[in-house]
């Protein structure tokens, strides 16, 4: 009884991780952009700022993806996830008609 306790109180702990950061394309900020943090099974989802700003936690930590949805693209970037939120300057470049997602 006490193992299974023990087991469900692990699993309800799981950790928070969180970025947070901004989104630029060349020197422009981009406001009112999607932003989506997905940890394996979590998903966290927010829009930029004004200022091209974002703040993101998830349940969850280690290897995760962050994406972005702009003019019908959703490029992403594999990020690292830790308990203490990281942060991510981004910045989209154009190649080929395509939008890739890049850290600065």
């Amino acid at each position: 009884m006490v193992a299974q306790l023990l087991t469900l109180f692990s699993l309800s702990a799981a950790p928070f991780g969180g970025i947070s950061g901004d989104l630029r394309l060349g020197d422009k900020y981009l406001a009112d952009v999607k932003v989506t943090l997905t940890c394996g099974e979590a998903t966290a989802e927010a829009t930029t700022d004004a200022n091209g700003s974002f703040r993101l936690t998830v349940k969850g930590e280690g290897k995760c993806r962050v994406t972005v949805s702009y003019q019908g693209q959703t490029p992403g970037l594999d990020v690292v996830v830790f308990d203490k939120p990281a942060r991510y300057r981004l910045i989209l470049e154009q190649a080929d008609g395509k939008y890739l997602l890049k850290r600065v």
